[in-house]
């Protein structure tokens, strides 16, 4: 135990698993977490001693799939392996220890047994100034690598609650607390400084100087520290796969508020709802899924770039046996990237490198379908193949021609290559499979040659292979057949050659594996020297598999390409919700949609609780992204003005592990678009100021619809339930009033009410709120509560609009209208006391009796009829010798 102890400090807290034989063992605490975690037998070491030590395993052939689950649960697993052979251990003058050393790290950052198309990023912040900081993330299965610019505290835990970070590092003390899917790390302050981190990254990526690509020396630690970090749990000097940086916003990209991913189901989520990747994922290799991902993250933001985008897309739709050409093809294609990431590290096994080469070799075929384009777009990518194509096709003929069909998964099995590879090796497969062949023409040839029919060429264990000659032919036996052993009627011999052939054939099937190992270590080499080509040709191949998804999304019916300009307007007709029009199989109720720049660049949309106001937002923002991706889109027709950002601001989510309430959340992201949103931003927001009182509520929207329409002047859909809201349309020119149409009114309490889902002209006059409750199943007494409650705060309320005379205040009456700070005129409401209330709350009831009691509720009665009106006092009660 006192090797295991000693890697076990090595470990840096992860979980060791100790090579003892053919398992890994774990001991201590590490056994019992592990016995939970991948629910195998927990047991003992030394257990008649008075504290043994808790032990459990795992067989080493099938390992990998235990520390896939350990690293799924958070945990850091470190491999003790053995680097002697166990069967010279305690031998004269071997040693008597087998000696054992921690040869890689495994992390929940750090893994390259990965499938799937989702990203799993290492993280790590620098700081750049109080305050601020720098995110760089790097994900070593597949070699992407990201970095940011100095972000406030705000914008990197919004990056950080975006991104798909498995781990992050960062320095102690820093200001990330740790979540529930995030292995946070903290690291020493040494370790990396500054200038290490600049000789570290200009040495890995072989340049001069960092400027071109890493501007910032926080963002060059950041990522100094992601990498460093990386090598040293692989125990590498380089990863040849990794990229050069590129920024983790692109700036021709448009950008997507802090959660608008998860208010518009971008991606998939936790509870695994319906998507929109999954829904336009048409892809066949895991690298074009990849790709087509950070298209829908980050769609295109200029108009030029998208009508590239799309011309290509148009062009890949419109030929069908063209895509049926590239889909065949495409399927070819395995995931490239993170067969380079395992080959980089040593992880490969045969059938990666099987699976390098074939998706390599289709590019004659996709250069085939791609001739004859008119686009810019698919041309380049035709050219950037075909020139990939020359550099690595002799690698990919290489694997494809010599590697046999059936790989195995180990490669210490052998059954890696096909005969021809190694002359050697085909003698070698030859003595393995053909050795009793062999044989039987020995002993034809040799009873050929010395005329004795009865010559027979033989084995046994304890002498091995023999030649018998019978008593009767020993005078028939050539000189160089040397004497093995005489028994009763024979005697036994051997020649050279068959001496020979014996030490091949007992030994040729672990000379064979051993030959194939080497072999398939100088075919990795080979790999690794062309891995900056390899990468060049999976770009281009992800690119292409993403363009083919697109133009797939063209044959559905009802979907149109947009018309996108510089303009600030957006008109969309018969526009449908891509994930709920799926799921209702046709019977989704399109929708028309207009703004405009000049009389109406925002809608107020009110209307029923169910009546599809959420929809017909999100579905505008969802058009939106997939026009600007270069995509088709669910509508008849569209066209817009380029947006340059999207945010949102949809639903109810709290976050009670930072303190944060339902309103303080909303408040928080309502915050972060006033703050950031432009005049070319497409604003979403869903019934602002819901959390809090119905004043306060109504006071946050009115002056945030107000500071859209006159500072920002967006895009902006605004669903609210507050109907006093309406009556801004009276002063602020650039906002309108749509509402969802329902059939069927208040006057039909117990009748039915009919969601029409159709956007249309003017305010709503109701929410019908009861109506959905009683829809929902509420019981029926509590139901006929409601509306007499609701008509009766609507007899006692205040003029419709909770203003004096029914008008409405700006809050931009100050003399600088720029200035935040400015005094400013805010809404009055008017509230009125109920004569009823205010009888009570004047009264002294500690003080009645009970006959008095009776009296003031039969007061209280008359005064709700209307019979009398409220006094200004109660009676004083009697003394209380009188009670």
């Amino acid at each position: 135990m006192k090797q295991y102890h000693a890697l076990k400090a090595q470990a840096d807290g992860a979980m060791l698993l100790f090579r003892m034989g053919d398992f890994y063992e774990l001991f201590g605490d590490d056994a019992v977490e592990a016995a939970r975690i991948l629910e195998i037998t927990l047991t003992t070491r030394d257990r008649n001693k008075p504290n043994p030590v808790p032990m459990a395993g795992v067989p080493h052939h099938s390992v990998q799939g235990y520390i896939q689950r350990l690293l799924k649960a958070g945990k850091k697993v470190a491999i003790g392996e053995q680097m002697e052979d166990p069967a010279v251990v305690g031998t004269k003058g071997g040693p008597k220890i087998v000696r054992r050393e921690i040869i890689r790290m495994f992390t929940p950052g750090v893994q390259f047994d990965l499938e799937g198309n989702e990203a799993n990023y290492l993280a790590a912040i620098a700081p750049g100034g109080p305050g601020k900081w720098a995110l760089a993330c790097l994900d070593v299965s597949t070699g992407e690598t990201l970095i940011s610019g100095i972000l406030d505290s705000e914008a990197l835990a919004a990056e950080i609650s975006a991104l798909p970070i498995r781990q992050l590092l960062q320095g102690e003390g820093s200001g990330v607390s740790s979540t529930s899917d995030v292995l946070i790390e903290n690291l020493p302050p040494n370790y990396i400084s500054d200038p290490q981190a600049q000789d570290l990254l200009r040495h890995h990526y072989a340049v001069d100087r960092l400027d071109a690509f890493i501007p910032d020396s926080a963002a060059v630690r950041a990522l100094g520290t992601v990498v460093l970090y990386a090598l040293r749990t692989q125990q590498q000097e380089v990863l040849p796969h990794l990229r050069p940086p590129v920024p983790l916003r692109k700036p021709r990209a448009l950008i997507l508020g802090p959660r608008a991913a998860q208010h518009l189901d971008l991606v998939a989520g936790a509870d695994a709802a319906p998507n929109l990747f999954d829904l336009i994922n048409g892809t066949r290799s895991a690298i074009g899924a990849r790709q087509l991902k950070r298209w829908l993250l980050a769609p295109l933001a200029h108009p030029e770039d998208i009508a590239a985008r799309q011309f290509a897309v148009r062009e890949l739709a419109s030929a069908s046996s063209r895509l049926e050409k590239l889909t065949r093809a495409l399927v070819e294609v395995y995931d490239i990237e993170r067969i380079l990431g395992r080959v980089s590290t040593g992880l490969a096994n045969p059938r990666d490198t099987l699976a390098l080469g074939r998706s390599l070799s289709v590019a004659p075929m996709l250069l085939s379908a791609l001739e004859e384009t008119n686009s810019t777009t698919i041309r380049e990518l035709s050219e950037r193949i075909h020139k990939v194509w020359d550099k690595i096709r002799g690698l990919a003929e290489r694997i494809t021609s010599s590697q046999r069909e059936e790989a195995p998964l180990i490669s210490r099995d052998g059954g890696i290559f096909n005969r021809g590879v190694s002359p050697e090796l085909d003698r070698l497969l030859s003595l393995s499979n053909d050795g009793q062949r062999w044989l039987i023409e020995l002993e034809t040839r040799e009873r050929e040659a010395t005329g004795i029919p009865s010559l027979k060429v033989r084995y046994n264990r304890v002498f091995g292979y023999y030649i018998e000659v019978t008593q009767a032919h020993l005078k028939s036996v050539p000189d160089h057949y040397q004497r093995k052993q005489t028994t009763v009627g024979a005697e036994r011999f051997f020649t050279e050659e068959l001496k020979k052939f014996e030490d091949d054939f007992v030994n040729a099937s672990s000379r064979q594996k051993a030959l194939e190992q080497e072999l398939f270590s100088e075919l990795l080499q080979a790999v690794r020297a062309q891995t900056a080509d390899i990468m060049d040709s999976a770009r281009a191949l992800a690119e292409l598999d993403a363009l083919h998804a697109l133009a797939k999304l063209a044959d559905q019916l009802g979907w149109s390409f947009p018309k996108i300009d510089d303009s600030l307007d957006l008109e969309i007709q018969e526009g449908r919700h891509a994930l709920v029009d799926a799921g209702m199989r046709g019977g989704f109720v399109p929708n028309d949609l207009r703004l405009s720049a000049q009389s109406r660049l925002t809608l107020i949309i009110t209307g029923p609780n169910m009546g599809g106001k959420s929809t017909v937002m999100r579905q505008t923002a969802l058009i939106v992204i997939l026009g600007q991706m270069g995509a088709p889109i669910p509508a008849s027709s569209a066209s817009w003005g380029a947006v340059s950002s999207i945010y949102t601001r949809i639903g109810a989510q709290d976050a009670i592990a930072r303190g944060q309430s339902t309103f303080m959340v909303e408040m928080s992201e309502l915050a972060h678009i006033l703050h950031y949103a432009d005049e070319r931003s497409l604003i979403v927001l869903d019934e602002i100021g819901r959390g809090t009182s119905t004043y306060d509520g109504i006071s946050v929207a009115w002056a945030s619809l107000e500071w859209l329409c006159t500072r920002i002047r967006a895009r902006t859909l605004f669903a609210t339930h507050y109907h006093e809201l309406t009556r801004l349309t009276s002063s602020l020119p650039l906002a309108a009033n749509v509402h969802m149409a329902v059939e069927g009114g208040r006057e039909l309490h117990e009748g039915k009410l009919r969601f029409l889902y159709k956007v249309r002209e003017g305010a709503a006059n109701e929410s019908f709120g009861i109506h959905v409750a009683r829809i929902a199943g509420l019981p029926r007494s509590v139901v006929s509560r409601a509306w007499k409650v609701l008509e009766e705060l609507e007899k006692h309320s205040p003029d419709s609009t909770g203003l004096p005379g029914g008008g409405q205040l700006s809050l931009f009456d100050s003399a600088d209208p720029v200035e935040e700070t400015s005094v400013v005129s805010e809404p009055v409401f008017e509230q009125k006391i109920d004569p009823v209330l205010e009888e009570i709350q004047n009264a002294n009831l500690n003080e009645m009796t009970p006959l008095q009691a009776l009296n003031f509720i039969a007061r209280l009665q008359e005064i709700s009829r209307g019979s009398v009106e409220a006094r200004d006092e109660v009676p004083n009660p009697p003394p209380p010798g009188d009670r």
